[in-house]
């Protein structure tokens, strides 16, 4: 029996060191390499730059071919263009579309990694809870192999081999339902890493590092304008602000230069060019087009003082919820896990001496084993408050 035992250590521990450990580094490194949203967020990037030599716009020229005197045909050529200013902030405008989908893509890679991270704890907890579990099931098990054995020799009843196996029972189902969410888990990071619906087979046959204990933290910063959300808002307020200027630009006059030969064929070559102004005689629609640019740039300013006080106020219930993780944590580690320990080595060494029953001996053993989940669910629920807070700081 102890070599069959022995046997079943030394294979899983065979099978774990096969499995190629990630590191939460590098599976935020594969995410961001194959993301197919990060892709697009750069071809946005490159398509704006793209357009930045469209921007000035200038309209096509107008080619003719006409006869002005009825006796033969001339050729006359005409170009309008607007006033050099315009052509000017038409580019710098283009240009700050480019910063635009710059922090677009910030704003994906941001979440992305929030995303990644999350799910790569996600493992390390389940892991770490399957671990505790499955200690849990193998003393359970071997508690109700004895009861069965001692129920057929006649020296327990049939409630205590029923409570025996009912709670070995309970504790078998929280280990397979432990076992699939880390199945679960580890595929989500499996499809994030790859870039695709379709991991390939092998794709979730890695290990994550070991879930950390509570790490001594520094007090955080609750400065969020690295956060892209504002610094999108706030590139938006400089794109309405171009956008202004690109409108006052545009009440300005424009010109028109051209060829054409309204006379005879021998009429002198200088009298051939024509020229001439765009007056912009409609002052009230340059006004209102301007006035409305204005407005667009006070609505962005709102939108991002709207998008601070949103993150703000996040930012703020995130950091009373890490106190409170911490408190927890710190109750934990050094008062409820040093007695739960203590309550399973008590409670075993009454039960092998007789002076307790299996009912007591479960019932105080469970007891503990739910502290250290706790516990666990504790360090899971920090761990994931401080990603949080460092998402929304922009720090991650």
């Amino acid at each position: 029996m102890k070599k069959i035992l022995f046997m079943g250590v030394l294979l899983s521990c065979l099978s774990a060191h096969a499995q190629q450990l990630l590191t939460e580094t590098e599976a935020v490194e594969t995410a961001l390499k194959n993301s197919p949203a990060l892709k697009a967020g750069a071809l946005n990037v490159h398509q704006n730059e793209q357009l930045v030599r469209s921007a000035r716009n200038i309209p096509n020229p107008d080619v003719t071919f006409d006869s002005p005197t009825g006796d033969f045909y001339t050729l006359g050529l005409q170009q309008t263009l607007r006033f050099p200013t315009v052509y000017k902030h038409q580019a710098q405008l283009q240009s700050q579309q480019i910063g635009l989908a710059q922090k677009e893509q910030a704003i994906t890679q941001n979440d992305l990694k929030w995303r990644v991270k999350s799910i790569y704890l996600m493992i390390q907890a389940a892991q770490a809870n399957r671990a505790q579990i499955a200690a849990q099931d193998s003393v359970y098990d071997q508690i109700r192999l004895a009861a069965k054995r001692q129920f057929e020799a006649g020296t327990i009843d049939k409630l205590a081999l029923t409570f025996a196996e009912m709670q070995a029972a309970e504790v078998r189902n929280a280990l397979t339902e432990a076992t699939q969410q880390l199945t679960t888990a580890k595929a989500q990071l499996a499809v994030l890493m790859h870039g695709n619906t379709k991991a390939e087979g092998g794709a979730t046959e890695f290990r994550v590092s070991p879930l950390a204990s509570m790490p001594m933290t520094a007090s955080l910063s609750n400065d969020f304008t690295q956060n892209p959300l504002v610094q999108a808002a706030e590139q938006v307020e400089v794109i309405n602000q171009k956008a202004i200027e690109v409108e006052r630009a545009n009440a300005l006059p424009g010109f028109m230069v051209g060829y054409y030969n309204q006379g005879t064929r021998e009429s002198n070559l200088g009298l051939r060019w024509r020229a001439g102004v765009s007056i912009p005689l409609w002052a009230g629609q340059y006004k209102s087009r301007i006035s409305a640019a204005q407005t667009g740039y006070e609505i962005a300013k709102q939108r991002t003082e709207a998008q601070k006080v949103s993150l703000a106020t996040d930012l703020q219930a995130a950091e009373g919820e890490l106190i409170r993780y911490r408190n927890t944590l710190n109750y934990f580690q050094a008062v409820a896990i040093g007695q739960a320990e203590e309550l399973i080595s008590t409670a075993r060494r009454l039960f092998e001496s007789g002076q307790t029953d299996y009912i007591g001996f479960l019932r105080t053993t469970n007891d503990a084993y739910n502290i250290k989940l706790r516990y666990l669910d504790t360090l899971r629920s920090y761990h994931q408050t401080l990603l949080t807070v460092n998402y929304l700081t922009g720090n991650l």
